[in-house]
């Protein structure tokens, strides 16, 4: 099944791996912002009573701040989405708030799963979920966790997550 899957990733456009990068130029401006923005995304990762909880808000937090100030293909958004995943990480291990090698694929899979829970509640509440995209988004999000967890196949070279995972 992972074969099919990795027969069925969708190459990045030009255009898909420029908005990728504008998305994440903007992440990192909210994620470092002086002042009280970025403290409070720092706070989420850092004052958490649980850090993949916190990274997970802060993460569905900034993917939503950065749709605000620019369109988001569904594609982008699941590499934008793992982009401020690792960004997080790096200062979360640079904090001191993790170890290096407590970052592992159950903390990554803990992590997604709280920033889908609460960037879901999010839209909701701000009128903006729409529960057919939904189903499609949750299926979707299924098959990447699926593909995730399958590491002895590697991904085909071009794709946006690929290009995401550096």
């Amino acid at each position: 099944m992972d074969e099919t899957m990795q027969q069925d990733e969708v190459q990045a456009t030009p255009e898909e791996e420029a908005q990728l990068e504008q998305a994440f130029d903007i992440a990192i401006e909210v994620i470092h912002a002086p002042g009280k923005a970025g403290d409070n995304i720092a706070s989420m990762v850092l004052d958490a009573k649980e850090i993949q909880q916190g990274m997970g808000q802060a993460v569905a937090t900034v993917l939503i701040t950065v749709e605000k100030k620019m369109q988001l293909t569904d594609d982008v958004k699941l590499a934008l989405a793992e982009q401020i995943t690792d960004e997080l990480a790096a200062m979360a291990i640079q904090a001191g708030a993790i170890a290096e090698d407590e970052l592992n694929d159950q903390m990554v899979d803990a992590i997604a799963s709280h920033a889908m829970s609460t960037y879901l509640s999010i839209k909701e509440q701000l009128g903006e979920l729409n529960k057919d995209e939904l189903s499609a988004n949750v299926q979707e999000a299924q098959a990447f966790m699926g593909q995730q967890q399958k590491p002895a196949s590697p991904a085909k070279s071009g794709g946006l997550l690929q290009r995401a995972r550096g």
